[in-house]
């Protein structure tokens, strides 16, 4: 069965408080994993944006992007950008408190970061995959990120932050893989296609410039100080707010994990 309204906001905050409590070695495990997962889909972006010389690079790049929140959503991973949604909503409902909320947050933070930035010298170091033939490719994709002013980069997060955690409530409606699969793509399709900043994938990328001399450390985490900020917005406040205050006081309250299980199964 599908949730929505009331349903989907206790089903989305009673996962949220799932991953709260799990033990730590299985956040860093998924965290990393997640960080892995969307840089193959950077990495898969990059290499479209790279071969293809039409100017329907970046939209045919977009497509195929999606295929890291894919993985982790069907497949099993902690991202930092989805977790602020589900954190947030569990601890608007009561259900954790704001330290496990944060703690949680800056654990997948920092793994998801670890994933992102092997797979980036793996990528650049190891397989060679930046060139001297798209190494301007490259270059640009780095300078719209490091370029940006810090409100740019905040607002840019935050509408990052509002499609990636929109996916993710969509994804969570729906018991059904492909059904998943089929709501997950266009919203992050369109923040890729329109060049919302996304903090884990910007590590990626950054890490994958550094490699390369196109940026710095320090630049890295500017922006990535920004964007991250940007997307704690978009994603608890606007997406995850936003719910809480509409649905909250709905009729139909759910108060345990069963009972979410029960509204799933009726």
């Amino acid at each position: 069965m599908d949730l929505l309204g009331n349903d989907l906001l206790q089903y989305a905050s009673h996962k949220g408080e799932a991953k709260a409590v799990e033990p730590l070695y299985k956040t860093a495990i998924l965290g990393f994993l997640a960080g892995v997962y969307i840089s193959l889909g950077y990495l898969l972006y990059f290499k479209v944006m790279s071969s293809i010389t039409t100017d329907l690079n970046a939209l045919i790049g977009a497509l195929f992007f999606p295929i890291g929140l894919l993985l982790i959503v069907v497949a099993g991973g902690e991202l930092f950008t989805g977790n602020i949604l589900e954190l947030s909503l569990g601890f608007y409902l009561k259900v954790i408190s704001f330290k496990d909320m944060v703690k949680n947050w800056l654990v997948v933070l920092i793994f998801n970061a670890i994933g992102a930035m092997l797979t980036a010298f793996c990528a650049g170091s190891v397989m060679h995959f930046v060139t001297n033939q798209n190494r301007d490719v490259l270059e640009h994709m780095v300078l719209s990120k490091i370029d940006a002013s810090p409100l740019e980069m905040i607002v840019s997060g935050i509408f990052c932050n509002v499609l990636v955690t929109l996916a993710i409530w969509l994804a969570d409606s729906s018991q059904s893989h492909i059904s998943k699969m089929v709501l997950i793509w266009p919203p992050v399709a369109a923040f890729v296609f329109l060049g919302f900043q996304h903090s884990v994938a910007n590590v990626f990328l950054l890490t994958m410039g550094m490699n390369s001399g196109l940026n710095s450390l320090w630049e890295m985490l500017f922006n990535l100080f920004f964007v991250v900020v940007g997307n704690l917005v978009g994603g608890a406040l606007v997406v995850g707010g936003m719910y809480a205050m509409a649905y909250k006081a709905d009729s139909v309250h759910v108060t345990t994990t069963d009972d979410v299980a029960e509204v799933i199964n009726q």
